[in-house]
């Protein structure tokens, strides 16, 4: 969108336009209901929240994990959630978002990720997101999700194994 900038820099210079509170809990509503379908298993529906061309990456101290594209997303979240059950909580918080400069249509999210087990209450991973996310249809949609393991109970181990056969 094309304005006059605060600093009085001349009509028509580009400048980066403010996310509107509607923008934000859009955004935090995409988080939320990313997790709920996570938590219930639901692959088709976890996947549809990514772009056509959206990509996943997980990295961890000693693995790296990367899907492109819708169908390789639901395909990706049918096979974790055949490794992992029904028994993982994921939480979000924190959730820094910021705008892109001269994409009004974009914005970047920066969030704390963790997940507990239910029938035990253990603690089983703790993390970062690094999230671009672009608005398709009226819709925000990750178009590029990056999860950083910053720690991971020891029987994640087993898992991550099982995922990388």
């Amino acid at each position: 969108m094309l304005a006059e900038s605060p600093t009085g820099s001349p009509a028509g210079e580009e400048v980066a336009m403010a996310l509107t509170l509607e923008d934000r809990e859009a955004i935090r509503d995409l988080f939320a209901r990313q997790n709920l379908a996570y938590d219930r298993r639901e692959a088709e529906r976890t996947a549809a929240m990514f772009t056509e061309d959206g990509v996943l990456e997980l990295i961890g101290p000693d693995w790296a994990f990367r899907h492109e594209g819708r169908e390789g997303l639901e395909t990706y979240m049918r096979r974790l959630f055949e490794v992992t059950g029904d028994d993982y909580r994921h939480w979000t918080n924190s959730l820094a978002i910021e705008a892109v400069e001269g994409a009004p249509d974009e914005a970047r999210v920066e969030c704390y990720i963790a997940a507990w087990g239910m029938s035990d209450g253990v603690f089983r991973l703790a993390g970062r997101y690094f999230d671009h996310l672009r608005r398709v249809d009226g819709e925000w949609k990750f178009a590029h999700r990056r999860y950083e393991g910053e720690w991971m109970h020891p029987d994640q181990g087993a898992v991550r194994d099982e995922l990388s056969e």
